[in-house]
């Protein structure tokens, strides 16, 4: 899609030591790019490679003039209120012409209910 061409997306997750954790991103990332977004990106914010710096950097170079920041957090905790949007801002200085957006958490969202009600009924029929 026309629009989705120029438009880069990031799934930032928190990140862990565990590699098998940090692979829950790269899951997410192709499920996206599965629905047509074709530049897609993960990034960690910790413990991972790549950063979102370097995320950034990587759609950018793929000739994005949006990056979509989308952070795999569920709650409004200090890095999604704060850190997140510090670090935007210092990576968003570093590109003339780049238009940065930046996505909002995941939330309380009814979805998320309705994950929640399946693993509980899966952990009941266990």
């Amino acid at each position: 899609m026309k629009s989705q061409s120029k438009t880069g997306i990031v799934i930032l997750g928190h990140g862990s030591k565990l590699r098998e954790a940090n692979d829950a991103i790269h899951e997410v990332v192709e499920m996206i790019k599965k629905k047509g977004w074709d530049i897609v990106d993960p990034a960690y914010l910790q413990f991972g490679q790549p950063d979102l710096s370097q995320s950034i950097k990587n759609v950018v170079q793929k000739g994005c003039r949006r990056v979509v920041i989308v952070p795999l957090f569920l709650f409004m905790g200090s890095h999604v209120s704060i850190d997140i949007p510090k670090m935007i801002k210092r990576e968003a200085g570093k590109y003339d012409g780049i238009d940065f957006v930046y996505a909002r958490n995941l939330g309380a969202d009814p979805r998320i209910g309705e994950i929640v009600l399946d693993r509980i009924k899966e952990a009941i029929a266990q």
